[in-house]
């Protein structure tokens, strides 16, 4: 769990645009003498400078179909969740802020203060009393909800807790239990409001993901050099260990089947592994595409689909029992559509894309059913909110945006 201005000390990585940069040392400075000179009296080049210049400020922004633009953040936005009752969103950002406001007028309710690294996860528990933020840093803030329209009661810190640099978090789908993932390899899970802490220990390599299974007892987790493990959250034990030499590099994502009776792991050299979780064993493989970034398997189990997204635009839909291609959403380099995140909802898969549009596809027919527009550069999360039917983006414009999510069926 997943950046923007690159040299940044306050910037979580991202395989959106995680490149190394070369021509820096160590330190990341530029010596003179191995940058070619650029003359900066050049005409044709200071004119070629205006007139990209002038291209981009003539460019026409999309058509914007939010309901409502939240643009308090200072740079990029990396993260969001909305409350279960859908009325109120949080989102964290580059400029270490957490904000909780209003999904209808926007308002501010709360100003998560304290931060002091870029905000990388933010998340309401699953009843709605609690509100975690966490920074790139360690710092993890756990908050007691408020959710009273008159706001006259404040929020307060239940507890506070600084661990290592951190990756990404998300809460218990039933219980108040929050879970974190860090850059040393360790999984951190936490009692709420107590406090009381377990660590799952690593293998000194950074967990890049987690998902919890199903049943609410155990947890998958990759790690970057390409090892997969799943672990008992109840022992704090290791059930099984997909090894690196499966993957050979970086696991991007995880994702269970909603009987748990399979998992799906993916890395970036666009390799997918199946596995069965009660034994550890591979039951699949499949070579997809360089870049691969998401990886979602339908809600409704009788569907049988898995989902697969890259960030050179590639959208794909397999019949997980037979390993067979079912639809190819969208094809490679066809548009400027690299999908950044992938949620199912229903029998509809929602990506959000590199150009800052959100994308619909009907499961059935693999066909774009709706496209949804406003952001101006990439969409880095986003989320959905049934009772409100309200889909939540944050992106690298530095905004985040409600939508009106109107549910189609394959036959519309």
């Amino acid at each position: 769990m997943k950046e923007i201005m690159q040299g940044q000390g306050d910037t979580p990585p991202s395989s959106v645009n995680g490149d190394e940069i070369t021509g820096m040392d160590e330190e990341g400075m530029f010596y003179l003498e191995e940058v070619e000179e650029i003359d900066l009296d050049d005409e044709n080049l200071m004119d070629e400078v205006a007139d990209q210049e002038e291209e981009d400020a003539d460019m026409e922004p999309p058509e914007d179909h939010a309901s409502f633009v939240f643009s308090k953040h200072i740079g990029s936005v990396f993260c969001c969740d909305l409350h279960p009752d859908g009325k109120l969103a949080v989102t964290g950002g580059e400029d270490d802020k957490a904000y909780v406001w209003s999904v209808e007028t926007g308002q501010l309710v709360m100003d998560c203060v304290g931060h002091k690294d870029s905000v990388i996860f933010v998340g309401f528990s699953h009843d709605g009393a609690y509100l975690a933020t966490a920074d790139m840093c360690g710092l993890i803030k756990v908050w007691k909800c408020n959710t009273d329209e008159n706001q006259q009661e404040p929020w307060t810190v239940a507890f506070e807790y600084e661990a290592d640099d951190l990756t990404w978090g998300q809460w218990h789908f039933g219980a108040r239990v929050l879970i974190v993932g860090a850059v040393s390899g360790d999984i951190y899970v936490f009692k709420v409001p107590s406090g009381d802490t377990k660590v799952l220990q690593g293998h000194n390599v950074k967990v890049e993901c987690g998902k919890l299974f199903n049943d609410g007892v155990r947890l998958a987790a990759g790690y970057e050099d390409g090892t997969v493990k799943i672990w008992d959250l109840k022992t704090s034990a290791v059930i099984h260990t997909l090894p690196a030499s499966v993957h050979e590099i970086r696991v991007t994502a995880v994702d269970t089947h909603p009987e748990d009776n399979l998992m799906a792991s993916i890395s970036t050299d666009g390799k997918v592994v199946l596995t069965t979780p009660t034994n550890g064993k591979v039951v699949g493989q499949l070579e997809i595409d360089n870049d691969l970034e998401t990886v979602a398997f339908a809600p409704e189990p009788q569907h049988g689909l898995l989902a697969l997204g890259t960030l050179t635009g590639a959208v794909s839909i397999w019949d997980v029992a037979r390993q067979m291609l079912r639809h190819q959403c969208a094809k490679s380099d066809e548009d400027v559509g690299g999908v950044t995140k992938m949620i199912w909802i229903k029998n509809h898969l929602v990506t959000g894309c590199l150009d800052g549009s959100i994308r619909v596809y009907e499961g059935k027919s693999g066909e774009r059913s709706q496209m949804l527009t406003g952001h101006r550069s990439e969409v880095l999360d986003l989320c959905y909110n049934a009772k409100q039917s309200v889909i939540l983006t944050t992106s690298d414009d530095g905004t985040a945006r409600i939508f009106k999510y109107e549910e189609k069926t394959d036959n519309d």
